[in-house]
């Protein structure tokens, strides 16, 4: 309990120097009186979570790294509980890159050479900066988040914004309701790798956000994903997400 005192202090104390120092809004600060409401709040985005088993979605994602920045047409496949399939387009539509995986095996295309093998936890880390498993990615992306308990560190307010802290997230819900981050947290309360939804929309097969952004701390990457067309839950053929294995010379 002290540790997760010391994470929400800790938060609380980095917020407010962050916003004193970029000149930016208020930070946030502990309310009292509300966790009845957000423990049904955080329930609710539970299980709005857990509806959402597949996704398509085509946008323009922006990556910005120290190695410099780039703009692509991204076409995003995901399905629980690990598959995915990243592609970005060049300007004739042409593969420019490729991360397929079935969460077992995977193959990655960087433009010049195809490379497969067992996926592992590590995969998205090492071809594309993402520090984060294919599950993990996966969850993000259907906007899940990744605790189901009600176990709150901390419960954070400004202005209409509030934000839970569980022992490995943080949830952060806009002023009018909708989840507008998700934090995944290491052991001692670090962000691991945040998510920001922002213009939520109805889509076919419920609700979702056109803007996303992913950051990671660790490899100081930003990946901007700016939607144009999104579909929910639709039936996406297994062998999208199927790696055949190469066979040995």
């Amino acid at each position: 309990m002290r540790q997760a005192a010391r994470a929400a202090c800790a938060w609380v104390c980095l917020s407010a120097a962050a916003c004193a120092s970029s000149g930016g809004p208020a930070p946030f600060r502990p309310v009292a009186g509300e966790e009845d409401s957000l423990r049904a709040r955080v329930a609710a985005v539970a299980a709005e979570g857990d509806a959402r088993q597949r996704l398509r979605a085509v946008g323009k994602l922006r990556v910005t790294s120290p190695d410099g920045s780039a703009s692509v047409r991204e076409v995003v496949l995901a399905e629980r509980p690990a598959r995915l399939r990243l592609e970005s387009l060049n300007m004739l539509g042409q593969a420019a890159t490729l991360l397929v995986t079935d969460g077992e095996r995977f193959a990655f295309f960087d433009g010049k050479r195809l490379e497969d093998g067992d996926a592992q936890p590590e995969l998205l880390h090492k071809r594309l900066g993402l520090a984060l498993a294919p599950g993990e990615a996966v969850r993000a992306l259907l906007v899940a988040p990744l605790e189901s308990d009600w176990l709150p560190t901390a419960i954070l307010g400004r202005g209409g914004e509030r934000e839970v802290r569980l022992p490995a997230e943080s949830l952060r819900f806009a002023a009018g309701g909708e989840l507008a981050a998700i934090a995944a947290l290491d052991d001692d309360g670090e962000v691991r790798w945040l998510a920001e939804y922002a213009e939520w929309r109805d889509v076919p097969g419920g609700r979702y956000p056109f803007s996303l952004v992913l950051s990671f701390p660790e490899t100081k990457l930003r990946a901007e994903l700016e939607l144009t067309d999104v579909e929910l839950n639709p039936t996406l053929d297994p062998s999208l997400f199927r790696v055949a294995r190469r066979a040995t010379p």
